[in-house]
């Protein structure tokens, strides 16, 4: 009798200990159910997202087929093909007092390309005379990616640019760098090129500020224009070659942006679905030991008693 109650008590210690351990169990499978459930719906938001990028990445390439060539070559033509502008144009500076322009986005999840941008600018403003160097950026990730670093050359940042991009919007963005530019000798624009929906290259373009483009533009030959004046048309020219640069750089960064944010998209959600199934295996396993578990413990009840 002492020994079958000696018995009893062991197994009510064991009950409660192994209780105590299903309540261990019981929690960590809540735990992991609730991680799944979040990580299948981070997985459906990026392929929600991964499929809005796809036709984002569509509209923006047909705007770029159709922008590409508007007016971008029109006013470099003119100076390539006029000999006797080519022979008036003075020899470079030196050390030019140089403007740059990084085009980065407003948003991320986006991958690499705001950082890519970021990295060149960097390297530049390193490699240069910092005292002939100013930035004026062009999105929210470049205004904050280079005020910590290079908080005396980022002067003047332009965020929040209506998208999709159009002509009259990028021309008032124009102005305010054609007014910039009066105290410098060149522009650097720099901004990705879409190259393919799963590539894209980080490009740089040199343009002139506006009085050194009048300054060459006054040997240019009118032929037989005579309105407007000579005043007049080479200031419209400046926009013209200005804003055309800029519209085709943006629109080569925005097509860049929605396929690089389809690429991290669809690998966020390959890396969301492969730790679903790793939680589903760890769930698997934390369930069926609890059943192991309870059956043990309902066989040594019986076996007590």
């Amino acid at each position: 009798m002492q020994k079958s109650s000696m018995l009893v008590k062991a197994a009510n210690a064991g009950f409660l200990n192994t209780m105590n351990g299903a309540r261990h169990f019981s929690a960590g499978e809540k735990a992991l159910k609730t991680r799944m459930k979040s990580v299948q719906n981070i997985r459906k938001v990026t392929k929600a997202m991964k499929m809005m990028s796809a036709n984002k990445m569509k509209k923006d390439l047909d705007r770029l087929e159709n922008g590409r060539h508007f007016g971008c070559d029109a006013v470099d033509m003119i100076f390539k093909a006029d000999q006797f502008l080519q022979r008036k144009m003075p020899a470079e500076v030196a050390e030019p007092r140089n403007l740059l322009i990084p085009i980065t986005s407003d948003k991320g999840l986006c991958g690499a390309i705001n950082s890519s941008i970021i990295r060149m600018t960097k390297r530049t403003c390193l490699s240069g005379n910092r005292s002939k160097l100013e930035i004026f950026a062009l999105g929210e990730k470049a205004a904050s990616g280079l005020a910590r670093p290079f908080p005396d050359l980022l002067k003047c940042a332009i965020t929040d640019i209506a998208t999709p991009y159009n002509y009259p919007s990028v021309m008032a963005v124009g102005v305010h760098i054609a007014n910039k530019s009066d105290d410098f000798d060149k522009i650097t624009v720099m901004y990705n090129q879409f190259l393919s929906a799963i590539a894209y290259e980080q490009r740089q373009i040199e343009l002139m500020p506006r009085s050194r483009f009048l300054e060459f533009m006054a040997f240019g030959k009118l032929y037989d224009m005579k309105l407007p004046d000579k005043n007049t048309s080479n200031a419209a020219l400046y926009e013209l070659y200005l804003t055309a640069n800029l519209w085709v750089a943006l629109l080569e960064n925005a097509a860049s942006e929605q396929s690089s944010r389809m690429q991290a998209m669809e690998n966020a959600s390959k890396n969301a679905g492969e730790l679903y199934d790793k939680l589903t295996l760890q769930y698997n396993k934390m369930r069926q030991a609890r059943i192991t578990t309870e059956l043990c413990e309902i066989i040594a009840g019986v076996s007590a008693l």
